[in-house]
Formats: structure tokens, C-alpha cells, sequence
């Protein structure tokens, strides 16, 4: 049984940063042999004569499966891209990208008929590079426990993801007092890869529509644990799509 999610994503904010909450995996599964696979776009940016002209562009494909009843496993890719057409190495303000590959493994149960609600919870780990005023690796382990439910035209879920963040392989060419104005470097004298960071992400993700063609409507927040990180991170991300169900639509025709 396959089923195929294609969402398009709307980001909320308004520069480059170094860590952003990324799509949230919400697989919702009923029974074993399911696979879900997600794929998402989404962009923002300014554009007007009297500022700069920005750009940040991302993408998101999702994979999950459930080989047999109660277990799962995931497969994320993102990636984001973040230009401007006033370049300023000075101050920061320059072109970046990062990438993030993770996989997660987990249980779920499901209860129900033609209303199931599902609780689930997944474990994972993910990589990938940052390149932007300073290059480095970011490292990522996540808990993401939620619960859902799903029905012929309606599903909802709550996940709370809790990651915990690591940088490595620093390289900038910056001065000192660079990084401690872009509070890379802290108060404290260590640097942003010198200490693990802790966010709570709590997502709320709601489909409507008709067994195998919904609406999907996605909010993904992320609070900084420690109430200390003042580099740039983003805060919230907003998703809007469709939910496409290959099975479903199967058995429609």
C-alpha cells in the first residue's frame, strides 16, 4: 500500500539563520505495509524599491514505512537556500544553504474504526552542512512523541519534537569581535559549537477533504530550552498542502 503527500510550504521569516525548525514527519499509521512519502517546496522573501531584494527558498521530502503492525521507520531530507541581491560581508548579510539528511525509527498503535486514533513516537538522528558568513556541521537528535486521528475526511496530530542541537567543523576566516557581535561566540567566551543546544518543536498538522485527497495545513514552532541562544534561528515555520492517498484512491475507483 503506498500513499504519496505532496505539500507546499509557506515559511514565516525574513533572513538567513543557522538552525530552523524543519517539516515535521506525521505518517499517522494504521497497520503495517504502509508507506508514506512526503514532498514539499516553499519559499518567502521582500521585494520593493525602497530595501533589499531577498530570497529563502526550502524543500522537504519525507519518507516512512511500516513494515509490520507497531513498528516504523523515517527518512527526511531538507534543504534551504537563503539569497540577496545586496551582499554585505561585512555585516553578515550573504548568500546561504544548508542541507539536513535524518532517519528515526519508532512504534505506534492505533485504535478504531472508521475514527482511529493513533499515538506514535519516533527517535532519530540527523547531519548535514551549514554554509553561510561561517561554515560548519549541524548535528541533530530528536524525540518526537503525538498523537493523532484519522477518519475518511479528517485528520489531526500533535507532535512535540525535542531535538537537541550540535555544531562542528567551524571554519569562517572572521575576526573575534565579528563572532562575538553575531553572538557566536557567548559571553562566557565558547563558541556556538562549543556547547549542545536544546529545542522543544511542537507541531499541529490538520487534513481535511475526502479519503484519498485532503487539505494539509501544518504550524511547526521551536523554543530555545535554555532560553539563551540569541544567533539567528527561526521560530516558526507554516505549511499548506495536499494529502494525496494512492490506496484510497484505489479503492474509489
Amino acid at each position: 500500500m503506498k500513499r504519496l503527500l505532496f505539500s507546499l510550504i509557506v515559511l514565516s521569516g525574513c533572513s538567513r539563520y543557522y538552525y530552523r525548525p524543519n517539516a515535521v514527519n506525521t505518517p499517522l499509521f494504521t497497520g503495517g505495509g504502509q508507506v508514506h512519502v512526503a514532498g514539499s517546496i516553499g519559499f518567502s522573501g521582500q521585494s520593493d524599491n525602497n530595501s533589499e531584494h531577498w530570497n529563502s527558498t526550502f524543500a522537504n521530502v519525507q519518507g516512512a514505512v511500516s513494515p509490520v503492525n507497531h513498528l516504523a521507520f523515517m527518512l527526511n531530507y531538507s534543504s534551504y537556500r537563503y539569497t540577496t541581491d545586496r551582499p554585505d560581508t561585512a555585516s553578515g548579510n550573504v548568500n546561504a544553504s544548508a542541507h539536513l539528511l535524518e532517519g528515526a525509527i519508532g512504534g505506534y498503535y492505533a485504535k478504531g474504526r472508521k475514527f482511529k486514533l493513533v499515538a506514535d513516537c519516533f527517535v532519530g538522528y540527523g547531519a548535514g552542512p551549514i554554509w553561510s558568513d561561517v561554515n560548519m556541521n549541524v548535528d541533530r537528535f530528536f524525540v518526537q512523541p503525538g498523537i493523532g486521528v484519522r477518519s475518511p475526511a479528517f485528520d489531526a496530530a500533535f507532535n512535540l519534537r525535542i531535538s537537541t542541537v550540535n555544531y562542528s567543523h567551524f571554519s569562517s576566516g572572521r575576526s573575534v569581535s565579528y563572532l562575538q557581535d553575531h553572538d557566536l561566540i557567548d559571553n562566557n567566551g565558547t563558541r556556538i559549537d562549543g556547547r549542545t543546544y536544546t529545542f522543544a518543536e511542537p507541531s499541529f498538522t490538520v487534513r481535511g477533504g475526502y479519503k484519498f485527497l485532503k487539505i494539509q495545513m501544518q504550524a511547526v514552532l521551536a523554543q530555545d530550552l535554555n532560553n539563551d541562544v540569541h544567533w539567528h534561528y527561526n521560530a516558526f515555520m507554516y505549511t499548506l498542502g495536499l494529502y494525496f492517498s494512492l490506496e484510497d484512491a484505489l479503492k474509489a475507483r
